[in-house]
């Protein structure tokens, strides 16, 4: 599969030349124990675009790779996020509640970047995208701060499952537990964050919490199992302060060995690529909130998709 994936990663660099971008010369020396996919030298800054417009480069890739398998799409499309820089919460609806725009191409936080890597990826054409990204933001795919799936077990992983946008295969890589917690409106009075949302108590998710988790031993035993394309979800210990469990999510990638693409605030801050089982060994270290698995999710595959599927 890799030397077919290369093939591909060259032809999208040939395509993206047409746009009038081409590969920088000089490769960045890269850590063996974070293998990079792309070609020979580190692409060059995008397309200077108006903000919330697909860079050429980034659509001419997703046409030239439309053909090939998902995972291969993915892994493909977020080579060209590589390096872009981190900043929490990038998105927002040009309002009041929060002036970001709906789309940006310079900057992710770890969900704003898997949500667009997905979106190109699944959208018959990439002129399409944009549904699928309020798809998967949005309740009904209403682009409006009350409307936004703040929260992932309670709003963004149960309403994806239910469209059909994402299966839960987790229980594919081993035996899972069952994490579980009834969340009320005293558990968000009681939370920090709280006053960060501004959402009215009315209107906040209530009910059960619950989520199928495999551990990380578990995790590092199947690393080499898990699917290219797969939504890999960090997931923490219960804390009654907290009404969340999951505090981030990459993209299993098709690589030489298990790899995992994210925007991540570790190091430099910025979309790059860590060794799997690198990484599941680092989710050991977190001690003041301990992780205690991970989650795995994966993108299902409609065909050609030009509009997204509506939650029944």
């Amino acid at each position: 599969m890799l030397p077919t994936l290369v093939r591909t990663v060259s032809a999208v660099w040939l395509a993206l030349a047409s746009v009038g971008t081409a590969p920088a010369s000089g490769a960045d020396p890269v850590p063996t124990e974070h293998p990079r996919l792309r070609p020979a030298g580190s692409p060059q800054p995008l397309a200077d675009v108006p903000l919330g417009r697909l860079p050429p480069e980034i659509e001419a890739a997703t046409r030239a790779v439309a053909g090939r398998p998902l995972a291969e799409r993915i892994t493909v499309i977020s080579a060209l996020l590589l390096d872009r820089p981190y900043a929490l919460d990038p998105l927002g609806e040009g309002s009041e509640a929060d002036p970001d725009p709906l789309a940006r191409y310079d900057t992710f936080d770890c969900l704003t970047f898997t949500e667009e890597v997905l979106a190109l990826a699944l959208a018959g054409d990439p002129a399409h995208a944009g549904e699928l990204r309020l798809a998967f933001r949005y309740e009904d795919g209403e682009p409006r701060y009350e409307r936004r799936r703040h929260f992932m077990e309670l709003q963004w992983i149960p309403a994806n499952l239910e469209a059909g946008l994402l299966k839960d295969t987790t229980g594919d890589y081993g035996p899972t537990f069952r994490m579980e917690r009834e969340v009320t409106l005293e558990t968000w009075k009681r939370w920090p964050a709280r006053p960060s949302f501004q959402i009215p108590d009315d209107e906040l998710p209530i009910g059960l919490m619950a989520l199928d988790v495999l551990s990380l031993d578990d995790a590092r035993a199947a690393a080499a199992r898990i699917r290219p394309g797969s939504l890999l979800l960090t997931v923490r210990a219960d804390q009654p302060n907290k009404p969340l469990w999951v505090s981030h999510v990459g993209l299993v990638i098709e690589a030489e060995q298990p790899t995992v693409r994210h925007a991540t605030k570790m190091g430099a801050g910025k979309v790059r690529d860590h060794s799997l089982e690198w990484y599941l060994h680092h989710l050991e270290t977190y001690k003041v909130w301990p992780a205690v698995g991970v989650a795995v999710l994966e993108p299902v595959e409609a065909g050609p998709r030009l509009t997204p599927p509506r939650a029944r």
